[in-house]
């Protein structure tokens, strides 16, 4: 049987990157080609805000070279994104289409969120023993070039990320004429690091000790050189032979990087903030030593496609992490930790068990139990509005793992679900028609299971359903009277009946 080959194109926002694996019987990539050309994508789109003739058609050039390379080597597959630099452009759409109408590549835009997210799945598949590491307080920051990303996980959960606009090409572009104008240039990169890096800690959960640093970039290669260390491999610096670095790169010019260290002229700029970035995390952490994984954003879109279509089994499902973060939004808002366990229960039975005529997937059913356990949140800040407290919440949080219209379809669940006239919404009157399906379909449920514990009490026990003679039909054991939960279901059962075509009918039996 042929070897089933699958292709990645990294549009960065300094290079363009082709990695070509060959996938396992059991569903394991193996990379068996990896090309890598310079475009400076990021040097003008962050300045002048937008991508500029020459760099696409230097990038265009350069994604004709991944084709035939592809087309060499009889690659099934393409997936091909790009990140903060065509992000950042107000010219992207048709710089995508100019792309796509030359070269026959239709760049997909990642989300910060997914970009991270598949960064994470990356650094997880590097390390076998990543889930005895996150058992302790650690830490993971992914440098890019337009931004960071400082995730938190303590014992073996994700509890918390945040996305901070100090990407070293950004930090290097706009200090770039300072550096010409002062002698303390490290001082004032220092400063312009340490204040967005304190209102981080400032929102960072409290109380984790630290015992884990993980910390990679596209410059940290160079990073590792500059240790005489493998810049091709994972590797573990001491914070002594971090500090070496960090000094050496505070006396040296980029210029002198460039003539003494062999570092590419648009890579030695952007040393010095990385170093910083990672050497403030550092301190604020207090370890002692930092991984440095090897790891790619190819490597992780390759893994989560592995995962999700060829059978990969992984220690820790990629969903995990997002369902771990959603409990700990909902903690932090004091949501009620048994009626969620209640309501998700019952919701994720229901949706299981009307799978075949709903029509709806996996990713809709992770949809499902993110609404279900984010669905009270507002109460915190509106007790009586508070499905629209929770949609402005939802809109404003940094979910990695959701991209930018599943993040707005998680948002209009949560705000829909307790409406007796949800579709009058002006939110969901422009949901594109297929979002509004799965987003009437998925609140329908909610509204149901909800409504089972509308005194919030648990009364219900051992729930089951069925679909028999066009009814879905629920039964619970009760040990108290359920009248109100009855006249609950029955006023929130309309939508879904409207939406999945049968009736749902509560059956209760009265418990000894």
């Amino acid at each position: 049987m042929a070897k089933k080959l699958v292709a990645v194109i990294d549009v960065g926002s300094l290079t363009a990157r082709l990695k070509i694996f060959e996938i396992g019987s059991k569903g394991k990539p193996k990379e068996i080609e990896a090309v890598r050309k310079f475009t400076g994508l990021g040097t003008r789109s962050y300045s002048s805000g937008v991508i500029q003739p020459a760099q696409v058609e230097e990038l265009c050039r350069c994604l004709k070279m991944f084709d035939e390379k592809c087309k060499e080597y009889g690659v099934a597959r393409v997936f091909c994104v790009a990140t903060s630099a065509f992000r950042d452009a107000s010219n992207a759409e048709v710089v995508i289409e100019k792309v796509r109408t030359r070269t026959g590549f239709k760049i997909k835009v990642l989300d910060n969120s997914m970009e991270r997210y598949y960064q994470t799945i990356a650094v997880q598949a590097i390390y076998p023993d990543f889930a005895k590491i996150i058992s302790d307080g650690t830490m993971i920051l992914d440098i890019g070039s337009g931004s960071i990303q400082a995730s938190v996980y303590d014992k073996s959960e994700f509890l918390f990320s945040q996305n901070l606009l100090l990407g070293s090409l950004r930090i290097s572009g706009m200090l770039s004429d300072l550096q010409s104008k002062t002698t303390h240039y490290d001082e004032v990169l220092q400063e312009f690091v340490a204040q967005d890096l304190d209102d981080y800690h400032a929102m960072e959960p409290k109380g984790i000790i630290y015992k884990n640093l993980i910390a990679f970039s596209g410059e940290m290669g160079y990073i590792k050189k500059l240790a005489d260390k493998d810049s091709m491999n994972s590797v573990t610096l001491t914070k002594e032979e971090f500090l070496k670095v960090y000094n050496y790169l505070l006396k040296m010019r980029p210029s002198d990087l460039t003539l003494k260290d062999n570092i590419p002229s648009m890579i030695a700029p952007l040393l010095l903030p990385t170093a910083l970035i990672v050497k403030n995390m550092l301190e604020y952490t207090g370890v002692d030593m930092i991984y440095m994984p090897h790891a790619s954003l190819s490597d992780g879109i390759i893994y989560y496609y592995c995962v999700n279509s060829q059978g990969l089994k992984t220690e820790i499902s990629p969903d995990s992490y997002l369902i771990s973060a959603a409990r700990h939004i909902a903690k932090r808002y004091r949501s009620s930790k048994k009626h969620i366990e209640y309501v998700e229960k019952a919701a994720l039975l229901f949706f299981d068990e009307t799978k075949k005529i709903s029509g709806l997937g996996n990713r809709d059913r992770l949809l499902l139990q993110i609404a279900v356990i984010l669905h009270e949140i507002g109460k915190f800040v509106h007790s009586r509005n508070h499905s629209d407290a929770a949609y402005s919440i939802i809109k404003n949080t940094n979910l990695m793992g959701l991209d930018h219209d599943e993040v707005n379809m998680l948002a209009m669940i949560v705000r829909l679900y307790p409406r007796n006239k949800p579709y009058d919404s002006y939110y969901y009157s422009i949901l594109p028609p297929d979002q509004k399906v799965i987003v009437s379909k998925l609140a329908s449920i909610l509204k149901i299971a909800d409504a089972l514990d509308a005194s919030h009490k648990e009364k219900g026990k051992k729930i089951q359903c069925r679909i028999k003679d066009n009814e879905f039909v629920i039964t619970c054991d009760a040990s108290e009277d359920m009248s109100f939960e009855k006249w609950a279901f029955e006023n929130r059962s309309v939508m879904f009946e409207d939406v999945m075509g049968i009736k749902p009918v509560l059956k209760t039996r009265r418990e000894g």
